[in-house]
């Protein structure tokens, strides 16, 4: 196979070399760049940004979607690199799986990412990969040397997705074993059963060592950012540490991954809930869900806090610390439970207003309705004069093609949502 893969070495990225930073493992990049040299390792860094958007769901908004795709970067990039480097080389398919995506897997476990989801990325990936690669032999290899080639090239890639996934399955079906049998993830499984409602043979206070019944809960959910490597350290120590801030007398910490943990503080006495001394944490968005009682009370207040985190990562203006509160958030937890719809609402009820470069004239209108249409109040509010107002308000109906004043509770809705749901597509990109 040495000599029909030598073509591989020619694969060379569109964009300059040095503007591509490899997402897998330095010592995946240095065995990729010895094996196929650097050119073609870059190339398979370039490759692999369009690869691991095939995994992204499709409600992450636009401006999350390429922090989305680094996640799945380092994987993608490492089975691309090894294969390229089996083909250049001759080498047997690797019957194992790069570091990076053992640790990929063993995310999508803990997050409780089913095994048909992982392997349909997988499907989908190497059919690109495939159609790509073949595509690039044709391009690279003379017409009269492709037969043999191809016919290489062909079993090469069948070898590949079988054993890939042959791997991929064991390796997920061990990690799952080990998770389900430690007490992380024994506790992780029967506090997803409880906030599914669904019965369990255990008593649950018992197993978990929290009291569910006659307690007042306060949820929290904690991620971090997907590169803080500082902030993974202790997140389920960061939220011991504000659960007794708030002055919780037992405490429920269960880790979803290296990234994210779930948390309830349980009171006595719900007037004791300190809930908005909780701080920001650096690198850390922190959402808290309200005091609620009893086992109900201890699902109702995660799916605030659940909800609210999912409001913060929507938003377009995230800061990389931040504690948001679920009473603060709450009708945008509302109209943002379907994204795509909230999306569709924004670019029907705003049109051209809601491009970027209208946010002046956008938080004009938001606080004139706000202010009851007083131009007065609203400027005294905007630091601005009442003429500048009425300007603003004029050329906002311009562009809206109506008064502001029509259907008013609609209009604001979008106007709050703007910022949150990203609506800019490609209709605003010009």
């Amino acid at each position: 196979m040495a000599a029909t893969g030598s073509w591989v070495r020619q694969l060379r990225p569109a964009a300059p070399v040095d503007e591509l930073d490899p997402a897998c493992f330095p010592e995946t990049w240095n065995r990729a760049v010895a094996d196929i040299g650097l050119g073609a390792s870059s190339w398979a860094v370039e490759f692999c940004h369009e690869l691991a958007a095939l995994a992204l769901d499709p409600d992450i908004l636009a401006v999350h979607r390429e922090a989305a795709a680094e996640e799945l970067r380092p994987t993608a990039e490492a089975v691309v690199m090894e294969a390229l480097g089996a083909l250049c080389l001759g080498r047997p398919v690797l019957t194992t799986m790069p570091t990076e995506t053992a640790r990929q897997i063993s995310r999508a476990v803990r997050r409780r990412i089913p095994l048909d989801r992982v392997l349909a990325f997988q499907r989908a990936s190497h059919a690109r990969f495939s159609d790509t690669l073949v595509s690039e032999f044709r391009r690279l290899v003379p017409a009269d040397q492709q037969s043999e080639g191809l016919s290489v090239l062909s079993r090469f890639l069948v070898d590949l997705v079988s054993s890939f996934s042959l791997a991929c399955s064991a390796a997920y079906a061990a990690e799952e074993q080990a998770w389900l049998a430690s007490t992380d993830g024994s506790r992780g499984e029967l506090v997803r059963a409880l906030l599914r409602g669904h019965h369990t043979d255990v008593d649950p206070a018992k197993a978990l060592r929290y009291e569910l019944a006659n307690r007042t809960h306060v949820g929290l959910t904690l991620r971090r950012e997907a590169h803080d490597d500082a902030a993974a350290e202790g997140l389920d120590r960061v939220a011991a540490t504000l659960l007794k801030r708030i002055g919780a007398i037992a405490h429920l910490v269960i880790p979803v991954d290296d990234r994210e943990v779930w948390a309830w503080g349980g009171f006595s006495d719900p007037r004791s809930a300190a809930v908005r001394s909780i701080p920001v944490v650096p690198g850390v968005l922190v959402a808290v869900g309200r005091p609620a009682r009893c086992l109900d009370g201890f699902r109702a207040t995660h799916e605030e806090a659940t909800a609210a985190a999912r409001v913060m990562l929507y938003s377009t203006a995230l800061s990389p610390g931040r504690t948001v509160f679920f009473d603060d958030v709450r009708l945008a937890a509302l109209l943002t439970s379907d994204p795509e719809r909230a999306r569709g609402f924004v670019r029907d009820e705003l049109g051209a207003l809601g491009h970027p470069r209208e946010a002046v004239l956008r938080e004009t209108v938001r606080v004139y309705l706000e202010c009851n249409c007083s131009p007065a109040t609203a400027a005294a509010r905007l630091g601005v004069v009442k003429n500048t107002v009425a300007y603003r308000i004029r050329r906002a109906e311009e562009i809206l093609g109506r008064s502001v004043k029509e259907q008013q509770g609609i209009l604001w809705a979008a106007l709050h949502l703007v910022d949150i749901v990203d609506p800019v597509e490609s209709q605003y990109s010009a």
